[in-house]
């Protein structure tokens, strides 16, 4: 196989291993949402089973601007980073639907095993005055693509 020329810019396609173990490890990525041509993007912690990304908003008082991003069907981008130096890292895109996880049923469980698993996530929102409780959300992929720049792989 020919090697890309650009490839230590633009990245080689990764491998669905590689993928995985990017999702499990990394913690943390930007969720792009849309409402029609306004774009908006948030840095979230999240967990991954090996199969849906799962995160949550915390609920404040009022009206909160991601709320009015995100709803049960709407497609959601997640874009997961590891980069370690210039010419070495990894870069993931989760594409799919996302939908409400009902607080009292079984992917409300998976939800809160992910995140507590998750270094990212911290639970000192328990103790703030002004949030109302989580709300969780389920992104269903129907594309995930990764790409990478490693040293001594081609």
């Amino acid at each position: 196989m020919a090697r890309d020329p650009y490839g230590q810019w633009t990245g080689t396609p990764m491998d669905d291993a590689d993928v995985d173990a990017l999702l499990e490890s990394n913690g943390w990525g930007v969720l792009a949402l849309a409402d029609d041509d306004e774009p908006y993007s948030i840095p979230i912690s999240f967990g991954y089973d090996g199969q849906d990304v799962y995160f949550s908003f915390l609920r404040t008082g009022g009206a909160s601007r991601k709320s009015t991003f995100i709803a049960d069907g709407k497609t959601a981008r997640l874009l997961v980073t590891t980069v370690r130096a210039r010419f070495d890292w990894q870069s993931v895109a989760v594409t799919g639907p996302v939908a409400s996880i009902d607080s009292h049923g079984d992917d409300w469980e998976t939800l809160v095993g992910l995140l507590e698993r998750n270094p990212w996530f911290s639970s000192a929102f328990e103790d703030a005055e002004d949030v109302e409780g989580i709300r969780g959300w389920r992104l269903a992929p129907t594309s995930v693509h990764g790409v990478e720049v490693r040293p001594g792989r081609d």
